[in-house]
Formats: structure tokens, C-alpha cells, sequence
């Protein structure tokens, strides 16, 4: 690799997130349709990169918190306060998949935004800005692989009737939705602006566009880590390394961070693996997707209260 690009890559590593989305639609165009070990296989390498590391530090972020708050840190507690929340809403899924995954997109969408439009302040205009900001994203995403989200949703709310006819109806004035979502932002970023100006990265959005644009010809699940491992968690990632504030230079502290969050990613791989195994051998009639969408959105939601507080701190 050329040192310009290579520097370029570190510096800047969602440069990488596109050239991996080049690589794969180019393949597309040139071999033929994505493989599944492909895509299984990018998945992988893209959240042990990021993906689950950055949600692997919650706990360092818990604990600077607790440390600017002058009040003492306990991981048990800490630990504790995760599963009883992961439990909750675990027993929310079951009483409820309809209204659980209703609340996984709502709160999902305020995630993403918060991200996406970083530096935004805690104004009511702003917030909103942030949460449609994080809907466009996600309806875009779905939308766009709208023939492989409908067995998904199917499943998930368990063949909900109005749920499907909901969906239906989106998938078929997807550019209506779209445009009416999008007229929607910039409204919002325009009267938010207007109130409360802030330094807006024009370099990060335009990347932030790209990275979407290369998501619309790739199938759903490398589309989606595309976004989610290559753009959202390398982007919390520098915001958690700037909030804990590492010594030494920016790419050591960065390995640095990275390296304490495989104990708890080892762990996350371990645990998806140790299912799967059970799986296999004792319930393989068992449809899986419904129950590792739900496992996988009980984890996400502390996860996203804990990166919420850093936000609110961090501005």
C-alpha cells in the first residue's frame, strides 16, 4: 500500500470503510453476485475491527464518568445495571415484539443521529435534527433492501398483520417516504442552524454520503455493516478515545483503546459462537433470526444509554 494512502487510511480510517465498498461492488459488477461466505466473512472482519469493540468500552466509559462525578466505581454494579436492563427488555420483546421492535428503531434511529450529526447541541431543534437525521439513515438502509427486510420483519413480529401491511405500504412509496423524510431534515438542520449555529465538517458528511451510496448495490447485510461497523463505530470509537482522553499520539492511543476493548469482544464472539454451537445441536428447528435479532437489540440498548450520557458530557 502506498505510505500516502496508508497515512491517508490511518488518519482517516472510514477512507478504508469506502474502499472496502468499492472492492465488494466491483466484485459484484466484474465475478457475479456476493457469496455469502463473503459476506459472512467482511461481516467478521468488520466487527472485531469496530463493531463490537467500540461497544466493548462502555464500562471505561462508566468509569471516567463516574471519576468526573467524584464518586466511586464499581463493575459489578456496573455489570449488574446491564444485564437487569438487558433482561427488561428482553421481557419486553416477549410480552411485545410489535411495540419492542418499534422502540429498537426509535431508539436506534437516535444512536445513529447522534453520531452522524456530531457537536450538535442539546437544543430541542437539534434533537430533533439528530433523531431524523438517524431515521433517514435507517429507512434508507431498509428500504433500499426492502426484498430481504420482509422475511425479516415477518418473522421478528411473528407475522403481525398490521405490522406487514405498515411495511408494505413503505416499501411500495419508497420515494415518497424518502423525499418527505429528507424535506424533513433539512428543515430541521436549517431552523436548528438558524437558532444555534454550529462548525459543521463538510469532509465528514460528504464521507458519510459516500459510505451510504455504496450501501444501495450491496446486498442487506454487508450494506448494513458497511454502515454500522465502517462509519457509525469507528466514529464513536474517536469519540470515546477523545473523551477518555489517552496520552501519546493519536494512532497509539488508538491501538491502545482498541486493546483493552478484545477481552470483552472475545468474550461477545465467544458467546454468539457458544449459541450458535447450541443451536445447531439442540434446536436447529428453531428459526434463529427472531431470536438473535432480539438478543442482539437487549445488548444494544444499554450500550446506547451509556454512549447517550458520554454525548451529553462530551458537548
Amino acid at each position: 500500500m502506498p505510505i500516502q494512502l496508508r497515512n491517508l487510511i490511518l488518519q482517516t480510517p472510514t477512507y478504508l470503510t469506502m474502499l472496502v465498498g468499492v472492492l465488494l461492488i466491483s466484485y459484484q459488477y466484474g465475478v457475479g453476485p456476493l457469496p455469502l461466505l463473503v459476506q459472512f466473512v467482511v461481516c467478521l472482519l468488520l466487527l472485531l475491527a469496530a463493531g463490537i469493540p467500540h461497544g466493548a468500552l462502555d464500562h471505561l466509559i462508566e468509569q471516567r464518568r463516574s471519576a468526573q462525578a467524584n464518586r466511586p466505581f464499581s463493575m459489578g454494579w456496573f455489570i449488574l445495571k446491564y444485564l437487569l436492563l438487558i433482561a427488561a427488555y428482553g421481557v419486553g420483546w416477549l410480552v411485545s415484539p410489535v411495540g419492542s421492535l418499534v422502540v429498537f428503531l426509535v431508539i436506534s434511529a437516535w444512536h445513529f443521529g447522534e453520531t452522524d450529526l456530531e457537536n450538535a447541541p442539546a437544543t430541542v431543534l437539534w434533537s430533533l435534527a439528530r433523531f431524523v437525521c438517524g431515521g433517514w439513515v435507517l429507512a434508507f438502509i431498509l428500504l433500499t433492501h426492502w426484498q430481504e427486510v420482509n422475511p425479516i420483519i415477518a418473522r421478528i413480529v411473528q407475522g403481525d398483520p398490521y405490522t406487514i401491511q405498515v411495511w408494505t405500504y413503505l416499501t411500495r412509496h419508497t420515494a415518497a417516504v424518502m423525499t418527505g423524510i429528507t424535506a424533513l431534515l433539512m428543515t430541521l438542520i436549517g431552523l436548528s442552524y438558524w437558532q444555534r449555529p454550529i462548525a459543521i465538517n463538510g469532509g465528514r458528511l460528504l464521507r458519510l454520503g459516500v459510505i451510504l451510496l455504496l450501501t444501495y448495490p450491496l446486498p442487506l447485510l454487508p450494506a448494513f455493516i458497511l454502515y454500522f461497523a465502517g462509519w457509525h463505530a469507528l466514529s464513536s470509537f474517536g469519540s470515546i478515545r477523545a473523551y477518555l482522553s489517552l496520552p501519546g499520539s493519536s494512532l497509539h492511543s488508538a491501538w491502545h483503546l482498541w486493546w483493552q476493548a478484545m477481552p470483552l469482544t472475545v468474550a461477545a464472539f465467544l458467546f454468539l459462537g457458544t449459541c450458535t454451537i447450541a443451536w445447531k445441536i439442540y434446536v436447529p428447528t428453531l428459526d434463529p433470526i427472531p431470536t438473535l435479532f432480539i438478543v442482539l437489540s437487549t445488548i444494544t440498548l444499554p450500550h446506547i444509554q451509556v454512549m447517550h450520557q458520554l454525548n451529553n458530557k462530551y458537548k
